[in-house]
């Protein structure tokens, strides 16, 4: 029973490394996701701080 052994923990080694990467896949995915959702909150907000130019070419801030 011997190779029966060295197959089935053969086997059960592979499945955990392929759950292993699916788990860190998973989890990177999820930060990115995150990531870009504070990415577009920043950019809204720098958005919104700055004034709409105006019709009138001129500097408001003169």
């Amino acid at each position: 029973m011997g190779i029966m052994d060295g197959i089935a923990a053969a086997s059960i080694q592979m499945s955990q490394e392929t759950l292993g990467v699916a788990y860190g896949t998973a989890l990177m995915k999820k930060s990115m996701d995150t990531m870009e959702g504070q990415a577009i909150s920043l950019i809204n907000d720098m958005m919104g701080a700055v004034p709409a130019p105006s019709e009138y070419n001129f500097d408001v801030y003169g």
